[in-house]
């Protein structure tokens, strides 16, 4: 009789195990989450956001948010701040700039050779022909 219920305890268990495998696929397959053949496009516009560059100083901001990135030699890196260091002085001159996503400075590049500044400090901007 000892046997019977052991056999019988196993069976249980066995069946709860099975029971509890088949839920867990179920709940992971609504989700989507374990499905090996699920494929799920994401399309992300990304629109232009203006910023303005500082060519004397190369440092760009975001005038919406009060954003400020500026290249930090100590650290050779872009440096994103609300409030600049005092070595930084923005004058006048700024330039729109439409950027791609959410590091304006990521043409720096080409922001440098189109926004010259001259050893007189006076900006000469190169148009495309």
């Amino acid at each position: 009789m000892f046997k019977i219920k052991i056999n019988h305890m196993k069976k249980v268990i066995i069946s709860m195990l099975v029971c509890g495998a088949m839920l867990s696929a179920t709940a992971q397959d609504s989700t989507g989450t374990s499905n090996p053949t699920t494929t799920t496009t994401t399309t992300t516009t990304t629109t232009a956001h203006k910023y303005f560059y500082y060519p004397s100083t190369n440092v760009y901001t975001d005038e919406a948010t009060g954003n400020y990135w500026y290249w930090d030699k100590a650290n050779s890196k872009w440096m994103m701040t609300q409030t600049l260091p005092t070595t930084i002085t923005l004058d006048q001159t700024k330039y729109p700039v439409e950027i791609q996503g959410n590091d304006p400075w990521k043409n720096n590049d080409a922001d440098i050779k189109k926004y010259k500044v001259k050893g007189n400090g006076e900006i000469k901007v190169k148009t495309e022909k």
